[in-house]
C-alpha cells in the first residue's frame, strides 16, 4: 500500500512506506480510498484453532 501527498511545487507525489521508496512503474493500483474500510480486498472472519497461511499471487502483462 502506498499514500499520494500533495507538495505545491512537485505536485502529487506517491510514497511507499513499507518498502521505503517513491512509488514507481512496478506499483500497480488495485483500488483507491480513504482509509483500509475502504479498499480491503478480504471481509468475514477465520475461526477455529492451529495455523493459517495466507498464499497470494499476481500475473501482469502489458496491454498491447
Amino acid at each position: 500500500a502506498w499514500f499520494s501527498a500533495f507538495c505545491p511545487t512537485l505536485g502529487w507525489v506517491d510514497f511507499d512506506p513499507t518498502n521505503d521508496m517513491l512509488v514507481g512503474e512496478d506499483h500497480i493500483a488495485v483500488a483507491f480510498g480513504r482509509d483500509f474500510s475502504d479498499v480491503s480486498p478480504l471481509t468475514g472472519i477465520i475461526t477455529g484453532g492451529g495455523t493459517h497461511t495466507v498464499d497470494v499471487g499476481v500475473d501482469v502483462a502489458p496491454l498491447p
